[in-house]
């Protein structure tokens, strides 16, 4: 029986970082500030939708599988390093 040669292994790829979930509204009231004035009543709406998200917390994570670290570990003992 040959050796595979398997550098390494991987079920899943790693995930790339979400924004926020305020980003939107930030994103929002920025550009309002810009093509307006800080204290503009236009931009009034758009900070109470900031300041409701804000405000909100985070959302609890979803739970992460713990299967690539299992498989690096029986990666080592396959390929005998």
């Amino acid at each position: 029986m040959t050796a595979v040669n398997i550098p390494k292994l991987r079920v899943r790829p790693k995930k790339a970082q979400n924004l926020s979930q305020c980003a939107v509204e930030m994103s929002a009231l920025a550009t309002c500030w810009a093509s307006a004035s800080v204290d503009d009543k236009r931009c009034a709406e758009m900070a109470k939708a900031l300041t409701a998200c804000m405000q909100g917390g985070r959302p609890k994570p979803a739970k992460r599988t713990n299967i690539n670290h299992h498989l690096a570990r029986l990666g080592k003992q396959v390929l005998g390093k």
